[in-house]
């Protein structure tokens, strides 16, 4: 192999050439295969500079390459983080909506008492994998007492307070708190026309007691009377046993 710019520090030493030769001169330069020191010619800086700046640009893609991946490292942590925290709200939200549900169905049955049902909730599943209440029902009954007004008053109360009860009643409660409104007006209008039907049945009632009670009293008048005659008549007797002429005066007459 040649190496370009390669020398060697021996000298040859040419062949004794006869009298006057034409021709080509030739000769051998034998090279050592040992000792032989090698140096390299002086390269120009604009060679320098060229061959530097072919290597830095071989070397610039690599570099590009690792930023673009950093960057990439960075957005994925980014969105990965982003989702956490969306995640993290969600269950945050869903975990208040269920103390909310379950508050609001509680204050209906404590307060609907006997007139209330059991409570049904609807359930959605979080990332978590648990289900939280989203949104409930309570029954209550509202049928009115039939025959007793008073009563029906009454049970229509409690019913407007148990829908009321909730710090924050829904649409449904209000409704069902005027159906009860309307009831207890209807109870009241009934109660108040029965109470002089039985405003006269009293006063009936009393004229009955006050016939019952003359005719009492009469009796007990005549009976007086006549004990008040057989006193009388015993008095008369008495008499005539002692004066028997003015007892004949007196029957006579």
């Amino acid at each position: 192999m040649t190496n370009i710019g390669a020398f060697s520090a021996y000298s040859y030493s040419p062949a004794p050439v006869p009298a006057p030769v034409t021709g080509v001169v030739s000769a051998n330069l034998t090279v050592p295969s040992t000792g032989v020191s090698a140096r390299f010619a002086p390269v120009d800086e604009a060679s320098a500079s060229a061959s530097t700046k072919a290597e830095q640009g071989d070397a610039a893609p690599a570099e590009e390459t690792s930023d673009l991946e950093q960057q990439k490292r960075a957005q994925l942590a980014a969105a990965e983080a982003q989702q956490l925290q969306a995640t993290q709200q969600e269950i945050r939200e869903l975990a208040a909506r269920d103390r909310e549900v379950r508050t609001h169905e509680q204050a209906h049955m404590s307060v609907g008492g006997q007139y209330a049902g059991a409570v049904q909730y609807d359930y959605d599943r979080g990332p978590d994998g648990r289900l939280y209440a989203v949104g409930g029902e309570v029954g209550i009954d509202t049928s009115p007492i039939p025959g007793d007004p008073q009563a029906t008053i009454e049970k229509m109360e409690q019913v407007r307070r148990a829908a009321l009860a909730p710090a924050e009643p829904s649409g449904q409660d209000r409704s069902v708190a005027a159906q009860a409104g309307q009831a207890i007006a209807q109870a009241r209008a009934e109660l108040a026309t029965q109470q002089p039907d039985k405003a006269r049945q009293g006063e009936a009632a009393s004229d009955d007691n006050s016939e019952i009670e003359s005719g009492e009293e009469a009796d007990e008048g005549a009976t007086a009377e006549a004990g008040r005659v057989r006193d009388l008549s015993l008095y008369r007797d008495v008499a005539i046993s002692a004066n028997p002429a003015d007892s004949a005066i007196s029957l006579s007459a």
